[in-house]
């Protein structure tokens, strides 16, 4: 007896025609099915052998022949259908394997160090844009797989996909996984793509592990075809997310190997840009207004490029150079800094923009420009002068303030008697008890006043105008009345305004701690010859040496230090005053909520006339506008825009806060409230903010800066009609692609030697190989897998081949029972 094969195939096109006996296939195993078969069926031929073999003797030796062999023919037949012999056919499909390509476009692609078929001084993206336009590589990566193209900077973007053999750079976009795969053909994307403009550098940040392992999740998730490769071309300067290398493991045990395409030198770089862009922005008309350029230059030891700064006064207005000055790099890797001054006399809008002249040789010239705005504006700063007397800082400053076209001045004299005559513009009799009137005020000077004439209610008022309105403060002491407000309970909020803490021992008080026979000169901290605000010359040098001919001051009040967070600017320098090693505060400052609250330990700038006649204008013009930024910048009596800071960089959330009043400078109560950001592009949007419902008036808010350059926020204030609330911020880009742009080899060539893929060194590599190496589009080899999907059994096969087995055992049987009984044997 002989047995069919378990599986027999007709090869075509794409069916398979499969014949099998269903017994044998669906046995858990089937050889032990086939040894019983072929056991049972050895034994059912012995004893068919062994029957016929005893009746040879009554038989012809071919009748027994015959009748052995009908037996046998029924019995092959009954194994044959218990078998079950069925027939079917199965789809056979070849699923190819894929490739993706991971191109980086985050910003370190701009940078100019790369070339590519001849060309060089290419930027590394326009490399890149021609190793795909004008070689075969993706071409060749398609003929063998399925190819996927994503950029990755920050989130990976699929930029192409094309099945295999089909790639053209003017194909149509095919939906991703998680898009509408029921969109007709006309709501396609089809488009040519422009590669240059894909890979347009623009991603403030490199995250190569995230992009990796969004691929490989990718594939995990879906039942896409076998991914053979991933290749990756960047400089490799992770500087986000996960790390390459923790992926590379991953990719490394799936076995999914990864070619990495080295981009830019391995050498130091070469790059100068414009850090930052610092100007003041509101200004007054006809203020000598400081504008900084921060610089910073790596690679251009021992040379010197000149920086310019450009403004634009109006927005057609023609532009106008403000002046340049030559750096000078001494190292290889230095920061620098440079001051450029304007008067602007119009009032308006202001452009301003710093340039730097670049040599040919810089990596990078789209960070070699940075613009900001300032705006020219004409309003009066309204002071008030608070004084117990009339003494002579007092005098001097009053008579100042009346001479500034910019400025308007009251004054109250708290010791003098009613109707005294003043030259200001407003005498008071009484310290402002209404929050219309002490708003309307920018500053505040207070030279030795008597706080304990305030009530509780006039404290409360003082300290909101300062925190909410940000008022200017500047305190003066004394010798007459500073020791009572230190040792007042009551006026312990007025004692909080001030940036220093006061000891409350009487015993401390005394003349030798406050004054001296001879003059001290003020000693500058730090902080103090750096504050273009104490400045009394056009440079800090020329500045530090007029404070150094000025005699000094005779006394200053003993404090205990400053308060955390104040600013100390200078120090008395009698070595015999204060309880402390330091020297006793003379100058310091603090924020006290939006508003600045200045102090100095004795009123005696007036004789800074000793020296100069102009030195004390100078200095008390520039402190009075310092105090009054806030002010300044509010643009609004009815509302403040609060920011944490003025300068942001792209990706950021700026949370935005605004503390609007109405008319009567009562809180404004609303809901919500919206503000209008206008972008650098020109493009406006909304932002609505929320009500605090702790503080009434408050609204709250954030939005994510999207783009570098200068940001406008307007918001209308409540009520009024053509009141605007506006603050300006600077949007910069990252640091992150600029503090290191030469190529990580040592992560390129890991991550392909873990994954068992290959690092190409150049784009030339890639095109045409290296050594024993292959053109990249060729290294990849193909793990097309062959699928087969399980057709249904053909039933009229099945029912055909059981009526002829049943026939054929019924034949079989029937004529051997026939023969016997013709032959007559039992």
């Amino acid at each position: 007896m002989t047995c069919l094969p378990t599986q027999y195939l007709l090869a075509t096109a794409s069916d398979l025609t499969i014949y099998q006996f269903e017994r044998l296939a669906d046995a858990d195993d089937p050889r032990v099915l086939l040894g019983l078969i072929i056991a049972g069926s050895v034994v059912a031929l012995l004893y068919v052998i062994w029957q016929y073999g005893r009746e040879a003797a009554n038989l012809p030796r071919g009748a027994a022949v015959l009748l052995g062999t009908l037996r046998l023919i029924a019995l092959a037949g009954a194994l044959v259908f218990f078998l079950k012999p069925t027939k079917r056919t199965d789809q056979q499909t070849v699923e190819d394997s894929q490739v993706t390509v991971l191109l980086d476009v985050s910003q370190s692609m701009a940078v100019t160090d790369e070339s590519f078929a001849g060309k060089a001084l290419l930027t590394r993206h326009q490399a890149v844009t021609n190793l795909l336009t004008q070689s075969s590589l993706l071409a060749d990566l398609a003929d063998q797989h399925h190819l996927t193209v994503r950029t990755f900077g920050g989130v990976p973007k699929r930029l192409g996909q094309w099945d295999r053999g089909e790639f053209e750079l003017d194909s149509i976009d095919r939906p991703e996984a998680g898009e509408n795969p029921t969109a007709q053909p006309d709501e396609a994307s089809a488009k040519r793509i422009d590669w240059l403009e894909e890979l347009d550098p623009q991603e403030s940040r490199t995250a190569l592990g995230d992009a990796l392992a969004k691929v490989l999740q990718s594939q995990n998730e879906s039942s896409k075809s076998p991914l053979a490769g991933v290749v990756v071309v960047t400089d490799g300067n992770n500087n986000s997310g996960v790390e390459p290398t923790t992926i590379g493991q991953l990719a490394a045990e799936a076995e999914i190997p990864v070619y990495t395409v080295g981009l830019g030198t391995t050498k130091p770089r070469t790059n100068l840009r414009v850090q930052e862009l610092s100007a003041p922005s509101r200004v007054y008309p006809e203020d000598k207004t400081k504008v900084r350029v921060a610089l910073r230059a790596e690679g251009f030891r021992n040379r010197s490029f000149a920086v310019e700064l450009y403004a634009r006064f109006g927005k057609d207005a023609p532009e106008t150079r403000i002046g340049s000055q030559q750096v000078n790099i001494v190292s290889d890797e230095q920061s620098e800094s440079v001051e450029f001054e304007l008067t602007p006399s119009e009032i308006g809008r202001i452009q301003l923009e710093a340039r730097i002249n670049a040599p040919t040789d810089d990596q990078y010239d789209a960070d070699n420009t940075r613009t900001a705005e300032m705006e020219v504006i004409e309003t009066s700063t309204k002071v008030l002068l608070l004084a117990s007397g009339a003494t002579r800082e007092y005098r001097f400053l009053r008579n100042q303030l009346r001479r500034d076209k910019h400025t308007s001045v009251d004054v109250l004299l708290q010791l003098s008697p009613p109707g005294i005559s003043q030259d200001a513009d407003q005498v008071l009799t009484a310290f402002p008890a209404e929050k219309s009137t002490l708003y309307e005020y920018d500053c505040l000077v207070a030279f030795d006043p008597d706080w304990t004439q305030l009530d509780a209610t006039e404290v409360e008022l003082l300290a909101k105008w300062v925190s909410e309105q940000a008022g200017g403060l500047i305190v003066v002491a004394g010798p007459v009345h500073t020791a009572a407000l230190v040792q007042s309970p009551e006026h312990a909020k007025v004692r909080a305004l001030y940036p220093v803490e006061f000891q409350r021992r009487l015993s401390l008080l005394d003349d030798g701690i406050y004054g001296s026979a001879v003059p001290w000169p003020i000693a500058f901290e730090r902080a103090g010859q750096e504050a273009d605000f104490l400045s009394l010359a056009d440079t800090a040098s020329e500045s530090l040496a007029v404070w150094n001919s000025f005699p000094g001051v005779y006394g200053c009040y003993a404090v205990k230090g400053a308060k955390p967070g104040a600013q100390v600017y200078a120090r008395y320098s009698d070595p015999d005053a204060g309880i402390s090693t330091k020297r006793p505060v003379y100058m310091a400052e603090q924020f006290f909520g939006s508003g600045r609250v200045f102090y100095m330990g004795s009123g005696e700038m007036w004789r800074l006339r000793a020296v100069d006649p102009g030195l004390m204008e100078k200095f008390y013009t520039q402190l009075v506008r310092h105090v009054t930024q806030g002010r300044l910048e509010r643009g609004s009596s009815r509302g403040t825009l609060l920011l944490a800071r003025d300068s942001y960089t792209v990706g950021e959330e700026v949370p935005l806060r605004a503390q609007l009043r109405t008319a009567s400078q009562e809180p404004y109560v609303a809901n919500q409230v919206s503000i209008r950001i206008n972008d650098p592009k020109g493009e406006s949007s909304e932002v609505v903010l929320k009500a605090d419902e702790n503080r009434p008036g408050t609204f709250l808010g954030q939005f994510i800066v999207k783009a570098e350059g200068d940001y406008r926020l307007e918001l209308s204030a409540p009520d009024a009609v053509d009141e605007v609330i506006e603050r300006r911020l600077q949007v910069s880009l990252p640091d992150l692609e600029f503090k290191q742009t030469r190529r990580n080899e040592a992560l390129l060539a890991g991550l392909a030697e873990t994954t068992s893929g290959r690092y190409y060194r150049t784009l030339q590599s890639v095109v045409e190989g290296v050594d024993e190496v292959r053109p990249l589009g060729q290294a990849i080899e193909s793990r097309a897998v062959t699928k087969i999907q399980r057709g249904r059994e053909n039933e009229e096969f099945a029912e055909k081949i059981h009526m002829t087995l049943l026939g054929v055992i019924c034949s079989a049987l029937s004529l051997e029972w026939l023969l016997r009984r013709l032959m007559r044997l039992a």
